[in-house]
């Protein structure tokens, strides 16, 4: 495959990606990963000196650093083969007050290949043992990656231990373009400016639901973002639970712009604990038949402290609003 040009000028070893300009700068050093050509005893700086494995390239990446990910080979019928690995973004600093945290700030970019329709169709990543992905650094922003987590742990752990400040994932966390397919969840302990947004949450085959689970604890949840993301069932099974579930408290937590498939089980979409919480879920459509029935308990102000306005459902009315 030819190499061709990143929008910031540095090559690359598929298409230009996806919100390069915003995620990644001249500035910083690029890292390359590539499973079938390259090696973790590479330096990753070049294309053809890519490491193998994602965690390779985590392991000499620091903050501000930009590492791309090239999708592994395609497969008629069964599309990309998967990376399998379980990876920890180490916060780089010892920890306690006035501490660098030296690994913030990277950016895990996976590329979209040339002519494809989509950015869920690139780069796939699974579970070794556990959790894919354990991020207790700052301001990981992660984009174009496909995750399957059937039986994991987690797809997503973001750590924050609070005062001790060993562990800060939780912190200015991004995710961008990506899909998270099983019964894994996206989990934070905590957490500050979390955005999720444009990207897939899809029930294990048999209906077990991932999603999205925000725990506040000793560690608050702050100025939360979902936006433009969808939520839907696995194969032919509808979401057994709530795609979307919190542990008071939540603060100025935005859902907004996103589509959730029919619940079964709980018929529950949203469950936001406890009433000591503020914020909004706004122009969304739910996949059932009266919301104002089946729909989102804890959402009305003066039960959890969080608005609900503009919500719809398959007839087409706003049917909940506060």
């Amino acid at each position: 495959m030819g190499l061709t040009n990143f929008p910031n000028g540095i090559t690359s070893f598929g298409a230009p990606v996806v919100g390069g300009n915003r995620f990644s700068s001249p500035w910083a050093t690029h890292y390359f990963v590539d499973y079938d050509h390259g090696s973790d005893d590479n330096p990753g700086k070049e294309p053809l000196t890519a490491k193998k494995t994602i965690q390779g390239a985590f392991n000499v990446a620091v903050g501000g650093d930009v590492i791309y990910v090239r999708p592994r080979v395609y497969t008629l019928g069964t599309g990309f083969a998967r990376y399998a690995e379980d990876v920890v973004v180490a916060l780089g600093g010892a920890g306690g007050s006035g501490v660098t945290a030296t690994n913030a700030n990277i950016s895990l970019i996976g590329i979209t290949p040339l002519g494809h329709p989509s950015d869920f169709l690139g780069v796939r990543w699974k579970l070794a043992t556990a959790t894919p992905l354990t991020v207790d650094a700052p301001c990981l922003h992660l984009e174009n990656i496909g995750f399957f987590t059937e039986d994991a742990t987690y797809a997503i752990n973001l750590r924050c231990n609070g005062a001790t400040r060993t562990q800060e994932g939780t912190t200015g966390f991004s995710i961008y373009n990506c899909a998270i397919k099983g019964d894994g969840k996206l989990y934070a302990n905590g957490g500050n400016e979390i955005q999720i947004v444009n990207c897939r949450f899809q029930a294990k085959y048999d209906g077990t639901t991932g999603g999205i689970q925000l725990v506040g604890s000793a560690n608050q949840c702050a100025r939360t973002l979902i936006q433009n993301c969808e939520f839907i069932g696995g194969n032919s099974y509808n979401m057994a639970t709530a795609p979307i579930t919190t542990a008071a408290p939540q603060w100025d937590l935005l859902i907004r712009d996103s589509y959730f498939s029919i619940v079964t089980g709980t018929g529950v979409y949203i469950d936001i604990a406890g009433t000591s919480n503020t914020g909004l879920v706004a122009n969304c459509y739910f996949g059932t038949a009266d919301l104002s029935t089946t729909g989102i308990p804890g959402l009305i102000a003066g039960v959890s402290g969080v608005f609900a306005a503009g919500l719809y459902d398959d007839d087409g009315v706003d049917d909940l609003s506060s």
